[in-house]
């Protein structure tokens, strides 16, 4: 039997396709995408996305690459990979604190641009858009992906299935409310059930009113005097502890640095009569303190979870590290949002890292970046295991002794290539990540396009519908009521 009308079927295949085939293989259906002044940032946190999820792979199936290089412990070799600056591409710590100081960036950027431009007005204007889509951004897409997963728990898919329907309902909106949706902790880490790695979106959510407050209320400040203020937070962020509030103001000094960079360009490129002539190039100091700061943050960036005290140069920082940001993981969170700071002010100031960063990978990669993080948690939950498997552990004992152990027959990638070697655990990590990632980007490209960007429209569809009209039009219906 031959299909009679294949064209039918071409949508639903371009669908379902991860939407990088479908626009090679329907070039002429493939959409347009602008650079702006911060593409490169989308670039880096979306590159920022996917180390995260390589991280939670690792840290799950192959801790043996967790400490750092030489303290392995129980005298079993180390990779390569190990290494300081190659262990960045597992580190995912630290990406969430680039996250931060990229959103402070971002979120600060336009509002300082009109307040740069002398529009005041305006800059109110996009505070409160900002401020109105800002919970919907962040937390519509949590919602869904959370309500997914308790749907595939009660189905047995994932987890363990709740024993009544409602209690599954009552524990998924509980869940919502006190732990995804929470504005009531600054930067404490409130681990959402479903998804514990959404525990970044309510501190994401309450810096971001806290960024837009600040902004508000130094909006009319004299240059100097709001960097003054900016840079007083961030210091004061570090004195009480508050990691997340370093961040994002350190990402909107950086964005006010960026504005104003960008205007005198402007300026000089005017006064050459051509645009297309190019502003007057950096001091090779500039240049070589901001390579420094890049390899100061990768560094930093491969801080281990353990063993801090015995790794060279963290040690030092370690031993530095001033009271409020003791105990626990603290002093690598001070650290990280010091090495994050200096990354994303550097990527914007090398030309070659920013080429790279507004290049065509990592743009699709910043287009999934907020479902590649959403959607990594539960699928690798769900698939990590069969895929990775375990190794093949021979018999212990004979059968009656005491301590008898049958043997277990290897499975998945482990089983196949083994762990004992190095070459064996990087073989086998590196596969897994070539089965495990394409799976994940499919699925985080399939929510980016149904929920993620639709969210962001319908963001702004219910700003337009409950927008209150201009003060003209109220004074105009109030007359109408009136007659």
């Amino acid at each position: 039997m031959t299909l009679r009308k294949p064209w039918a079927v071409a949508p639903v295949v371009r669908t379902l396709l991860p939407s990088f085939l479908a626009d090679v293989i329907w070039p002429d259906q493939r959409p347009t995408y602008k650079l702006h002044p911060t593409s490169y940032l989308d670039g880096l946190r979306g590159l920022a996305s996917f180390i995260v999820c390589i991280c939670h792979y690792t840290e799950s199936n192959h801790g043996y690459f967790v400490p750092t290089y030489g303290l392995n412990g129980d005298g079993k070799p180390s990779s390569f990979i190990q290494l300081p600056f190659l262990r960045i591409i597992y580190s995912g710590r630290p990406m969430v604190h680039i996250f931060f100081i990229i959103s402070g960036f971002v979120l600060s950027y336009k509002p300082l641009k009109c307040i740069h431009q002398g529009s005041q007005d305006k800059c109110y204007t996009v505070l409160a858009s900002s401020t109105f889509r800002r919970p919907i951004r962040l937390f519509l897409p949590c919602i869904i992906d959370t309500f997914f997963i308790a749907v595939l728990m009660q189905l047995g898919f994932i987890y363990g299935p709740l024993p009544s329907l409602w209690q599954a309902i009552t524990a998924w909106v509980s869940g919502v409310f006190h732990k995804v949706c929470w504005p009531w902790d600054w930067d404490h880490e409130v681990g959402p059930p479903y998804d514990i790695h959404l525990w970044t979106i309510p501190i994401e959510f309450n810096h971001s009113m806290l960024l837009f407050l600040g902004i508000m209320c130094m909006s009319r400040l004299r240059l100097f005097v709001r960097q003054a203020f900016v840079l007083a937070i961030m210091a004061y962020g570090v004195a009480c502890g508050r990691w997340a509030t370093f961040e994002f103001f350190g990402g909107m000094f950086l964005a006010e640095l960026h504005v104003l960079q960008s205007m005198r360009s402007d300026v000089y490129t005017s006064q050459e009569g051509s645009r297309w002539t190019r502003p007057l190039a950096r001091p090779r100091v500039r240049t070589v303190l901001h390579i420094v700061g890049m390899i100061v943050g990768f560094y930093i960036g491969g801080w281990p979870n353990q063993g801090a005290e015995k790794t060279w140069g963290i040690a030092f920082l370690n031993n530095i590290t001033p009271g409020p940001f003791l105990g626990g993981d603290m002093p690598q969170r001070l650290w990280f949002a010091i090495g994050a700071f200096l990354i994303v002010w550097s990527c914007g100031e090398l030309g070659l890292v920013r080429r790279f960063l507004e290049g065509p990978l990592a743009q699709y990669c910043g287009r999934l970046s907020y479902a590649i993080y959403i959607i990594h948690g539960p699928a690798l939950v769900m698939y990590q295991g069969r895929v990775v498997g375990g190794p093949y552990v021979p018999q212990r004992g004979q059968p009656g002794e005491e301590g008898f152990a049958a043997a277990i027959q290897g499975s998945g990638i482990k089983g196949i290539f083994g762990h004992d070697t190095t070459t064996q655990q990087i073989i086998s990590w590196f596969v897994g990540i070539l089965i495990l990632g394409p799976f994940i980007v499919w699925l985080s490209d399939l929510f980016w396009r149904f929920v993620d960007a639709p969210i962001v429209t319908f963001g702004r569809t219910m700003e337009n519908l409950c927008l209150d009209p201009s003060p003209n039009e109220s004074k105009e219906r109030e007359g109408y009521a009136l007659a």
